[in-house]
Parts: C-alpha cells; sequence; structure tokens
C-alpha cells in the first residue's frame, strides 16, 4: 500500500468520529434487517464520508480493517441504493480492491453495476486477471486467499491452510485435484474428512466435475476396501480417519500422491487425533514425496503441521479477512416486562437496536430458541443450533409448532416425509416437522435422509434447520441466521472458542448475501463467553498434549500388566502407548519423541516402560498396526486368551470362537460370544447382558433388515419408553455403537484371532473369517447389497434394490451393470431414491 493511503488509511482509523457514525450505520441496517422500529439513522453526508473511508480502509493488509470496510460498504448500499443507486459502484470497487470477486454475486445491483470511473474499471480489471485461474477449462476469479492457496497447490508444495469458515478452501482444494486428474497427474489421493455426513458432500462434489471431464477410469472410494476387494488404478479415497485405517489394515500397499486433511484441527480430538495422525504418517511413510495438505479454521500456527509430521517444506496459506461478515446480536429475554431486548455487538462495545413485545416468561432454552427464531428467522433461512439430538427435536417440533406454514400438501415435502417414515420410522418426529418446513439434523440420521433434508434446506422448502454439533465438523449448510443459546457439545462441555466462532461462521451464504447474524440469546447468562475471545484456534496433537500432560499415565499404563475398565479417558492414553510400542518396533520412537517435544528425562522413564511393555508382547507389529488405537497390552491379553481356550477347548470351543455370516443360522450365537469376550478381554467391561443386546441389533443391521423393523423390534423391549427416545436411541446403538465402536473392536478381534488360528495349526479357519468390520460398516452382508452400498448407494435404496435383484452374489461391476439395465423409474418409487441411484451412477462414471 502507498505511503499516502496508509497515512490516509492511519488518520480515518485514529478518528472517534469515523467509528461512531460507522457504528451507526450497522446498526441502522441491522435495525431494518430485523424489522425493528428506526431509531439509529445515517445522514447522506456521513453515509457518502462512511463510503469513501471505506473505499480507503479496503487497501489495508490489516483484516480488521479490511472488515470494516466491508462492513460499510455492503450496509451503506443496501440501505441507499434507491437514493443513492452509486452506491452500489462503491460496494463494487471495495470487493475488488478486497479481492473478494466471488461475493459480487451476492447483489445484481452489485453485479451489474458498469457506471465506474475509467481508472476504477482498469483498476478492477487488472485485478481481476490476477486473481483469474483456468479450473478445467472454466475461467473463475478467486479471492486473493483463494489465488495464493492455488499458486501453492499446483506449485507441488505441502500446504497448510487457515482461513474463516467458508472462505473457500474445499472449493480450491477439489478444483486442485480435479486439474490434476485431468491432466493425468494423479493415480491415487487421500482426502480425509472428520465425518461421515461431510464424506458424502465431497463425494458429490467431486462427482460432479467427475462426470463433466468424462474420467469414467477414476474412481471415488468412500468406504473402506476390504483384502478380497483390489485396489483400482486410479481414484479419490474420501474417508475418515478409521474408513482408511480399515483399508491400510487390508491393503497394506495402499499409497496416495495427494494427501488432504480437511478440518486438520482434528489431530487434537483425542483417540480420534491420535488414528488420524497415525494414519496419515503411514501414508507419508510409504510415499514421502506425496504432496500433503493440511486445512483447518482460523489455525493460529498453520506451521504445526510441520512439526507433527516432520515436513520441512510446508508452506502456509493464511488470510483473516472474512469472505462474509457475522454481525453478533444479543438478544435478552429475561426483561420482567416480557420484552426481547436486541444489542448489536459493535467494535466499541454493544449498541441497543429495541425492543421486542414477547407478551410470555421464556423460562427454558428450548423457548427461548424457539420464540427468538420464529420472531427474526422467519424472512430467511436459518440455523437454530442444539446441543443434543433430543434437544434438536424438541425445538424443532416447537418451531413446526408456531409455524403458519402447512407445507403437507407439497410435493417434494411428501417426497421426503414418505423417505423419512421408510428409512427411520413411520412415527419419527422429522416427518411431521418437515410438513410445517422445520427440519432437525444430527449425525446419526441415515445418509440418504440427512442428505434429503439438506437439500431442502439449501433450495428453500425448509426455513429452520435445527442442528448439532455436526455444523461444527465441516458440514456444508450455511444460512442467512444462526440461532444459539449457552451452546454446549452434548450436554455439559461449554464451546471452546474456536468450535464457536466455526459455528459461527456458518451465518452468511457467499454468493448470496454479504452479511450474516449470529444471534446470541442471553449472551451474559452462558457458561462461558466465547464471543469475547479470539477466534484462532490453537492446535496441539492429541498425541503430543498426552505425552506432555499425562506422561506419568501413559507410563502407568504401559507398566500395568492387566489392563482395567477401558474409559474413555483410558482410551487416549491407551492409543498413545499403542503408538509408541508401535513406533518403538519400527526404529521410529527417537523421531516421534521429537516431534512432540519430550524432554531427556521422559525420555529415559518412558523408554523403561516401553520396554516392560514390549517384554510382555509376542504378537507380530503387523498385528499390532491393524489396531492402533487398542492397547498392544489388551490385544496381547486377547490373543492369550483365544490361544488357550483353542487349546483347551478343541474343535468345539473353536467353532464358538469364530464370527459366522450374519445370514448363518448360527451367526447371532457366536457374535453374542465373540462380543462377550471383546467385552471381557479388550475393554475389561464387568459381566453384563448388554453385549447380547449389541449382537441382536448387530446381526439384523448386518442382515440388511430395515431401520423400522429394528426400531420397531426395540419399542416391543421397551414399551414404556417414549417412542420418540427409542428412535433416537436406537439411532446411536447404530451410529456409535455398531458403526464405530464394534467396528473398532471387530478389527481387532479378527486380526488377533486370524493370527492365533495360524499360529496354533488352524490356517484354514483364516479364509472362512467374514468380512465383520464392513458388514457392520455398510449394514450388509449379502455380496449384492454391500456391492450396491460400495457404489455409493444409501443403505435403504440398496437394500429395495437388492431385494429385486433375483442374483444376490454380485461384485460392484455385475452390480453397476445391472442398475444400468433396469427402469429405476419402475423399481424405486421415490424421486429421492432415484436422485440416490443417480448420485451412485455419477460417482462410478456409469451416468
Amino acid at each position: 500500500m502507498g505511503g499516502v493511503i496508509e497515512e490516509l488509511a492511519d488518520r480515518i482509523w485514529g478518528h472517534p468520529e469515523f467509528h461512531a457514525r460507522r457504528s451507526d450505520l450497522g446498526g441502522a441496517w441491522l435495525q431494518r434487517e430485523l424489522n425493528l422500529p428506526a431509531t439509529l439513522s445515517v445522514s447522506e453526508a456521513d453515509l457518502v464520508r462512511c463510503v469513501q473511508a471505506a473505499t480507503v480502509l479496503a487497501c489495508c493488509e490489516v483484516p480488521e480493517r479490511q472488515g470494516a470496510a466491508f462492513g460499510i460498504a455492503a450496509s451503506a448500499a443496501d440501505l441507499g441504493l434507491t437514493d443513492l443507486p452509486g452506491l452500489a459502484g462503491v460496494l463494487r470497487v471495495v470487493l475488488t480492491r478486497l479481492g473478494n470477486f466471488p461475493a459480487l454475486a451476492s447483489a445484481s445491483g452489485v453485479d451489474a453495476f458498469r457506471r465506474l470511473p475509467t481508472l476504477a474499471a482498469v483498476a478492477e480489471e487488472e485485478r481481476r486477471d490476477g486473481n483469474r485461474v483456468d479450473l478445467a477449462g472454466v475461467q473463475v476469479e478467486l479471492t486473493d486467499f483463494q489465488r495464493d492457496l492455488w499458486r501453492e497447490l499446483t506449485s507441488g508444495s505441502n500446504v497448510s491452510i487457515s482461513a474463516p469458515t467458508s472462505a473457500g478452501k474445499s472449493f480450491v482444494l477439489q478444483a486442485y485435484l480435479r486439474g490434476l486428474a485431468r491432466t493425468g497427474k494423479l493415480s491415487a489421493a487421500c482426502y480425509l474428512v472428520p465425518s461421515r455426513a461431510l464424506i458424502a458432500q465431497v463425494t458429490d462434489a467431486i462427482a460432479k466435475w467427475r462426470l463433466g471431464d468424462g474420467l469414467r477410469d477414476f474412481q471415488i472410494v468412500n468406504v473402506p476396501l476390504a483384502a478380497e476387494t483390489p485396489l483400482p488404478e486410479r481414484a479419490i479415497y474420501v474417508m475418515t480417519q478409521e474408513r482408511l485405517q480399515a483399508t491400510l489394515g487390508a491393503h497394506p500397499e495402499f499409497a496416495a500422491d495427494v494427501i488432504i486433511a480437511d478440518e486438520a484441527q482434528g489431530l487434537a480430538d483425542g483417540v480420534r487425533g491420535v488414528l488420524l495422525q497415525d494414519v496419515i504418517d503411514r501414508l507419508i511413510v510409504k510415499r514421502p514425496k506425496a504432496q500433503v495438505v493440511f486445512a483447518g479454521p482460523n489455525i493460529r500456527d498453520p506451521g504445526v503441521f510441520a512439526t507433527v509430521f516432520g515436513l520441512d517444506d510446508l508452506r502456509h496459506v493464511r488470510t483473516r479477512s472474512p469472505a462474509v461478515l457475522q454481525n453478533l446480536i444479543v438478544v435478552n429475554t429475561r426483561s420482567p416486562l416480557r420484552k426481547l431486548v436486541v444489542e448489536r455487538v459493535a467494535p466499541d462495545g454493544r449498541q441497543a437496536l429495541g425492543e421486542v413485545e414477547v407478551g410470555r416468561s421464556l423460562p427454558s432454552v428450548k423457548e427461548r430458541l424457539i420464540r427468538v427464531a420464529e420472531r427474526f428467522g422467519r424472512s430467511k433461512p436459518s440455523i437454530v443450533y442444539a446441543n443434543r439430538p433430543s434437544d434438536a427435536e424438541l425445538v424443532a417440533l416447537g418451531l413446526a409448532e408456531v409455524s403458519p406454514d402447512d407445507a403437507s400438501e407439497d410435493p417434494r415435502i411428501s417426497e421426503l416425509v414418505e423417505l423419512v417414515k421408510l428409512s427411520v420410522h413411520e412415527r419419527y418426529d422429522l416427518a411431521k416437522c418437515l410438513t410445517q418446513r422445520v427440519g432437525f439434523h444430527y449425525g446419526r440420521i441415515p445418509a440418504l435422509v440427512r442428505r434429503g433434508v439438506e437439500a431442502a434446506f439449501a433450495d428453500g422448502d425448509i426455513k429452520f434447520l435445527v442442528t448439532t454439533s455436526t455444523l461444527i465438523q465441516g458440514v456444508n449448510f450455511p444460512a442467512a441466521n444462526l440461532f444459539v443459546c449457552n451452546p454446549k457439545r452434548g450436554q455439559t462441555a461449554p464451546l471452546a472458542p474456536s468450535e464457536f466462532w466455526n459455528l459461527a461462521g456458518r451465518a452468511g451464504r457467499l454468493g448470496r448475501e454479504f452479511q450474516g447474524n449470529v444471534f446470541l440469546i442471553d449472551y451474559d447468562e452462558w457458561d462461558s463467553r466465547p464471543a469475547d475471545q479470539g477466534n484462532e484456534i490453537d492446535v496441539q496433537s492429541a498425541l503430543a498434549n498426552t505425552l506432555s500432560g499425562n506422561m506419568s499415565a501413559v507410563v502407568d499404563c504401559a507398566l500395568e500388566a492387566n489392563p482395567q475398565r477401558e474409559t474413555d479417558a483410558a482410551v487416549d492414553i491407551e492409543a498413545a502407548l499403542s503408538r509408541l510400542l508401535n513406533d518403538l518396533g519400527s526404529g521410529r520412537l527417537g523421531t516421534t519423541l521429537d516431534r512432540c517435544g519430550v524432554a531427556q528425562s521422559d525420555r529415559e522413564r518412558i523408554l523403561a516402560a516401553l520396554e516392560v511393555a514390549r517384554g510382555r508382547i509376542a504378537l507380530p507389529a503387523a498385528v499390532l498396526g491393524k489396531s492402533p488405537t487398542v492397547s498392544p497390552v489388551r490385544q496381547q491379553r486377547l490373543a492369550d486368551y483365544l490361544e488357550a481356550e483353542l487349546k483347551g477347548g478343541g474343535r468345539r470351543r473353536l467353532e464358538e470362537l469364530l464370527p459366522r455370516h450374519p445370514r448363518d443360522p448360527l451367526a447371532y450365537r457366536n457374535l453374542c460370544e465373540v462380543f462377550r469376550v471383546c467385552h471381557e478381554q479388550l475393554m475389561s467391561l464387568p459381566p453384563s447382558r448388554i453385549h447380547l443386546r449389541m449382537a441382536a441389533i448387530a446381526v439384523k443391521w448386518m442382515c440388511g433388515e430395515p431401520l423400522p423393523a429394528i426400531i420397531d423390534e426395540n419399542v416391543r423391549r421397551s414399551p414404556d419408553q417414549p417412542i420418540a427416545s427409542v428412535i433416537r436411541n436406537t439411532l446411536k446403538d447404530i451410529e456409535e455403537d455398531i458403526r464405530f465402536r464394534y467396528f473398532r473392536l471387530a478389527i481387532c478381534y479378527l486380526a488377533v484371532l486370524g493370527h492365533v488360528l495360524a499360529a496354533t495349526g488352524n490356517e484354514k479357519y483364516v479364509r472362512t473369517l467374514p468380512a465383520l468390520p464392513s458388514y457392520l460398516e455398510v449394514g450388509a452382508s449379502d455380496p449384492t447389497m454391500v456391492s450396491f452400498v460400495g457404489l455409493g448407494l444409501s443403505r435403504v435404496v440398496a437394500r429395495v434394490l437388492t431385494e429385486r435383484a433375483a442374483d444376490k452374489d454380485m461384485d460392484e461391476a455385475r452390480a453397476l451393470a445391472w442398475l444400468q439395465s433396469q427402469d429405476l423409474d419402475a423399481v424405486l418409487g421415490s424421486g429421492l431414491m432415484r436422485a440416490d441411484v443417480d448420485r451412485a451412477l455419477t460417482n462410478a462414471g456409469a451416468a
């Protein structure tokens, strides 16, 4: 920035009058936006001075000043567009100087404004040229941040990315993969995400350009590949760390040219963080020259990933400049006069915006969320944050009750309602809410239903969406408004500042509006004040955090010959121990301790303890490595138990310990025993009957039985429990227990059992072991249904098609050919189901 402009910007920023008028302008815009009495006003002269200041501040490099310029121009253009139509041109100039070309599409008046002075028009075109890149033959104008990221990626560098939510990180990453795939420079890429919901979003985005580019030989893999399934020659693997772990266990030769860790702040997330670090480390060891990319929201020190993974050449791309502004609005519901008192969080403190009669007291969080959202969120797409799935359902039911909409005759809503009843249960409250254009969303809901709800919200068929912390995990459905009241992760833990700001970033949609509104309901009564703190995230790997804060616990764990009950805290400690023992065996322990900053005195302690633990472990590293988050001591205990049982119990005991295919008549009996042994040997749980219940659910799930039937069985078993609780608990049983906890246990059990079978002369039985982890993950075991799910179909659609197919033993190639030969409109009565098949065909390159 030139010296004259810099001096002028400093003078503007240092003038109290500027900040006072800027505050009035923002407050006046919000009063109009929220339909409050206009008590704040800005004269035409002050309006002109503010926008003149914005054009100067837009030239600054300081994010705070850039944000002020953006906010002034956006509010001024919106307020004065009729009387001063030239303000649209000012906003265009400000956005151009900020390098935020995608935001021009947020208002047609701005995008279409062409009466710029010659020098301004020339400057804009020069700026556009600098931010214009070729994405698969299409010229796209990026933000400055996106342009810088594109340059680093295309140079082949390892990159760490730190930027606000909705800055366009994922768009550029996927565009980069597209370019590599088009030019034949990519054999395999691994795109790691934290949740199944995000798997679906990334898969769909990649599938669109894959079809458009005709890359039919390029596969998208998003489920674990069993050992008997060959790795495709060219593919993008979109997976969670758990799915990648299973794939690496089945295919030790798997390697990737490009490794992308999206939402990489998950490295700090306990046992899942340890697993994320482990799978990335393994990929880097397999292919040291692979390009590695880490992306996260507002990470304070992007260089942390260089330390964790030993990358000497990691380049940092960061920005704090907002692509969309978020207004923080405090709504106090505690007035004894039964009014909503509304204030704006301005740079210089709280600014009163007005009061709204509410006519009733609002004692509960649920009532406050419902009434405030109903009053201020009706006109634009609005997200309401709820702490738990049960809270989300209750708030959504309340919003549906006060909603004046009746969408029961809307064909698209009716179709979604029928899908909900078929996929979950006819009495699931989501169906009732949808008829009033209200939805709820949490991670346990089946994928096809989640997609349907997300699409309906994006298209405007749903006005309110109540969601839990799935929103923090990168799931992309931004809205104009976000409503929060004392937000927590689950039941007790307040959101960390980093989580709050990640959540707040969902307010405002780039390309649709310039500003989003975050309503902080009774903020002064919250358990914490995350909005008062910075929005940067401090990331430390969970492994390093455990070793720095709990080294004594890790040492004690290593010295413990007979581990006690596996608690959540114990899992984190044991995951760290498992990693260190694996590194000790592979000769990488010193490297790991260096990267974690472990002091020399602690090294001596932990090394001595690890040697004691290693002395107790006879299992080979290849077996232990298949379950990197399960304590090797526990794995050895399981191995010793199985070996003793096989030697003492003979063939009869052997057959009891072998899991059967879910369709086998003995499947339930044997799975009960498998789960009992896992509880006893791997988790040290006291004797109970929980293994019987979980085995019953797991067998039904793996046999492909519909979710409504499983729920009905649980209803019969719990007749005194409300149906909503039974549905919610069954979804938890499947999504958190069957597909996560027992998936993890099954991987470990089969790896250890296979080793013991071979060691005791029973090798022939190894080949009979079913792919239990895959069956638990996908909810199917018939080869045809598994193939349909592997092609990307949701479980509910895969089941319908499997019932139709005569051949229940099709591999993916035959299943794909069968799909292409069918009259799908006749087979599937639902348009949403047909869309699911079309999506799968697109993903498979067969559309």
